[in-house]
């Protein structure tokens, strides 16, 4: 069982999310859906991230669920365009904020607590820190999908970045969907099982959408859950940052054994899906440029 707290290192973004007709700005990032998560549990959570002076007020719906935030100095936010069209999803990355540096996480690192990486792009956190990070009493919960991308004239096309490595040897627990697993085992050629002999990971979790998932550990074997019913779509962005906080509490915080805390964290992200976890109202956002 995990005690202390949990510090998310990665941007907090500007969202502008396309669904189908609509169109509607609000705050997004692993660190905005994760971190609310983490600290509705009662955890003493930690948001290490970079946003322009001009856009500091973004923090304050952070702060409003009592979550510190460790603001670095970049002259630009991170804005990112989320086009859903059914089960697909479109992005563009117009902004990038700068690098989270080394010298931001060498005071979360020595308080000892959780960490949990989630970038959105291959350069969101600085080479040098990520190296920092690999230490063995470190625990260290890994969303891929910021080096599954690769941004070209600000459109996202799936591809291993060259940090994959690094941010994999560093972490314990690692989540992924379906079509990001697959590019791993491409790109490594090899099967989930020896990938995690490779690098030493304890847990895999791998989501399957509307087929729910697998988690495969290295003490526990596979285990298989299923998605929980959804009543309405409301927004599925930030759905899987949901449900991997909501994992990782259940099965390190209250020491609960793989399917439950598979079956709780489905649950939860089913909510965030239906719009009745986080609530889109307290994330949204006035469009860039406007008085609002």
């Amino acid at each position: 069982m995990i005690h202390g707290g949990i510090a998310i290192i990665g941007s907090i973004t500007m969202d502008k999310n396309v669904i189908g007709k609509t169109s509607f700005y609000k705050l997004g990032g692993a660190s905005t859906y994760s971190g609310i998560t983490y600290r509705r549990h009662g955890l003493e959570t930690r948001v290490v991230s970079n946003v322009a002076p001009e856009d500091a007020r973004l923090l304050d719906i952070l702060r409003r669920e009592n979550i510190f935030v460790l603001n670095g100095r970049s002259a630009r936010t991170t804005h990112f365009v989320n086009v859903v069209e059914g089960d697909d999803l479109r992005q563009e990355l117009p902004f990038t904020a700068d690098p989270i540096g080394d010298h931001q996480i060498h005071e979360i690192i020595a308080r000892g607590d959780m960490l949990h990486l989630g970038p959105l792009h291959p350069a969101d956190i600085e080479d040098r820190a990520l190296k920092r990070l690999n230490r063995p009493e470190a625990f260290i919960v890994l969303d891929v999908q910021g080096y599954l991308r690769r941004p070209i004239n600000k459109i996202v096309y799936p591809g291993v970045s060259r940090q994959l490595a690094r941010a994999l040897a560093a972490a314990r627990v690692v989540k992924a969907n379906e079509g990001e697993l697959n590019l791993i085992q491409d790109f490594y050629k090899t099967q989930l099982a020896a990938l995690m002999e490779r690098f030493q990971i304890e847990e895999f979790i791998v989501t399957l959408g509307k087929q729910g998932g697998v988690v495969r550990a290295i003490r526990n074997g596979e285990t298989r859950y299923e998605a929980a019913p959804i009543q309405s779509l409301s927004d599925p962005t930030g759905a899987g940052d949901v449900f991997l906080a909501a994992y990782v509490i259940s099965r390190f915080w209250q020491s609960k054994n793989i399917p439950d805390a598979c079956a709780y964290a489905a649950k939860l992200a089913a909510r965030q899906i239906e719009g009745n976890y986080i609530k889109p109202e307290q994330l949204g956002l006035s469009p860039p440029g406007s008085s609002g």
